[in-house]
């Protein structure tokens, strides 16, 4: 009798496995996750960032259909940078080396011509600090007042070129201090060799330290600043290299000269070495910066519109240094 009982159909395989998968997966989702998960869906929809639901569904978002590097119809907002000739970045940094010529002239030979007009050597120690001084001060100032500059001359070659300006006047007034002091005192028929010419010397030439200093730290902010802005993104770093080619040359050059008797070659740019020094440096520096700016075009800072007001004068931008520095990391704190 069992034999004469009804088979049931048999049901395709595939069918049953594929009902079980889809009855077993629902089933044990808990109803919680099912509100929490059409919450999110909600949410999402509602992002600007993710695409609503049923648009992703009409049209899935594939990886061929991501933008590519490569695919410039993608990229028609990107600003593809030229890549730059090794000649371009030579005249982009050839300011720097003229630069470091003026630096080595003073470093080398400043003290003994300061002592030769007569200052102590526990007074050096009072003149030399112009440097690690305009350095703190000035770079930094520049730096936001030519970000800030409109000329439409660009935003470094003004800082560049009055920095040069008042880095050759000082170089010369430097070298003839005692021929200048003791002009001026010859009209009042005053002594050479009194006390007050030798006083007005120090001072003068003490005051031109300072401001030689002052005046070499403007243009070199500037002129790192004039380097970063033009070089392409890409050769940022060759450029720091030809920087450092130029910096190296002119202190070898600068150093140099020194060794050189130049007044028996050059005696008609002054009598004494420093005097020869401080000319050759006023060329090399008039040179470089005058071919790096005429070579070189900057971005119209005018395009970029008028900056915001600032905030507060020269008192308050160097309180708000000081206290930038008191929040710098301990490692920074170190260089």
């Amino acid at each position: 009798m069992s034999n004469n009982r009804p088979l049931a159909s048999p049901r395709p395989r595939g069918i049953l496995k594929n009902a079980s998968y889809h009855r077993d997966s629902y089933d044990a989702r808990p109803s919680a996750s099912l509100d929490i998960q059409k919450e999110q869906e909600e949410q999402d929809e509602t992002s600007p960032l993710i695409r609503p639901r049923s648009e992703s569904l009409e049209s899935p978002l594939t990886i061929s259909s991501m933008p590519s590097p490569e695919d410039s119809e993608n990229w028609d907002n990107v600003n593809t940078e030229e890549t730059k000739s090794q000649w371009y970045l030579i005249l982009l940094t050839l300011s720097i080396g003229g630069l470091q010529i003026a630096w080595s002239v003073e470093l080398s030979n400043g003290s003994p011509y300061l002592l030769s007009l007569g200052i102590s050597k526990s007074l050096l120690a009072f003149v030399w600090i112009a440097g690690p001084l305009s350095g703190t001060l000035v770079q930094p100032y520049v730096g936001i007042k030519s970000d800030r500059c409109r000329s439409p001359w660009g935003k470094r070659r003004p800082f560049i070129v009055g920095g040069a300006l008042a880095t050759i006047i000082s170089l010369v007034l430097l070298a003839w201090t005692k021929e200048i002091v003791r002009n001026f005192f010859g009209l009042f028929k005053v002594d050479a060799e009194s006390q007050i010419v030798h006083v007005v010397s120090i001072v003068w030439a003490v005051s031109f330290i300072y401001i030689l200093d002052f005046s070499i730290n403007t243009i070199q902010a500037a002129i790192r600043a004039f380097i970063v802005d033009n070089a392409p993104t890409h050769q940022q770093n060759d450029a720091n290299a030809w920087a450092s080619r130029m910096s190296g040359f002119g202190n070898i050059l600068g150093y140099l000269s020194g060794y050189v008797n130049l007044p028996k070659y050059l005696g008609f740019f002054g009598d004494t070495q420093f005097k020869v020094l401080c000319v050759i440096a006023v060329l090399a520096l008039g040179i470089t910066v005058g071919i790096s700016c005429i070579s070189i075009k900057e971005r119209d800072p005018r395009l970029e519109g008028t900056p915001p007001p600032q905030k507060g004068g020269v008192l308050s931008f160097f309180v708000e240094l000081y206290r930038s520095m008191k929040r710098l990391p301990p490692q920074v704190r170190k260089v």
